[in-house]
């Protein structure tokens, strides 16, 4: 046979064969890598109005000398000439992609009497993770179960709920106790939690904070997301 002839025809096999096998070439495109995202909640004081006088320092109970923990008490209206003033849950929120934000966590009110009134928002994240909760003591709410929203954002988005009110009285318990001795917001995170406490601020009793202030926040936590 002619070279030439030989040639042509193995070339033509060759082609045949290959336009018939399977693609074992042709590989799937590699999966997208998980994104992560740093969020970090940071929550400020509950007093009605954002210019409040602190009344006691940290704190776990205000005695003389105050033991030690990580509570402060706020003065929020008065037992006589302004009962049953609003407490106020306020937040800010960061989330460290610029083209993400809204709701970071869900905030749920709860009434958690003990020897004092007192009231809870327990924090739960938008993937169904507990955050522990941050408790308002001498408190009570209109709306035991409601949920609210707290937000974030790149350029830390505020949130700010109604969550219920100063008592203007308290329980027998809490008065023979030496907690009470008038209307106040006495504030604390769920020490069993994973919330920083800026210890480094709100040092001195009986000063007024500008508690809306970036730099006046009482409790942090931060956390990271893979999705």
């Amino acid at each position: 046979m002619n070279p030439r002839v030989l040639v042509y025809a193995v070339a033509l096999a060759g082609g045949f064969w290959l336009g018939h096998l399977p693609l074992v070439l042709d590989r799937p495109p590699a999966p997208a890598a998980a994104a992560s995202e740093s969020v970090t909640l940071r929550i400020h004081p509950g007093p009605e109005q954002s210019f409040a006088a602190l009344t006691c320092s940290w704190h776990a109970a205000c005695t003389n000398p105050p033991s030690a923990g990580s509570a402060l008490d706020w003065a929020n209206g008065h037992d006589s000439w302004a009962p049953d003033r609003p407490i106020l849950w306020r937040s800010r929120g960061f989330r460290s992609n610029p083209d993400q934000f809204g709701a970071i966590a869900t905030g749920q009110i709860i009434q958690a009497d003990g020897v004092c009134a007192a009231l809870r928002v327990a924090v739960v994240d938008v993937f169904g993770f507990s955050k522990g909760y941050i408790s308002y003591v001498h408190s009570r709410t209109w709306t035991p179960g409601w949920q609210f929203s707290i937000n974030g954002s790149s350029s830390w988005q505020w949130s700010i709920e109604q969550i219920g009110f100063s008592w203007s009285t308290e329980f027998p318990s809490c008065v023979a106790g030496g907690y009470w001795t008038g209307q106040h917001l006495h504030q604390d995170r769920d020490v069993t939690g994973w919330w920083a406490v800026n210890w480094a601020s709100f040092t001195s009793a009986g000063v007024s904070y500008a508690i809306s202030s970036p730099e006046n926040w009482q409790y942090q936590q931060s956390w990271t997301w893979s999705y």
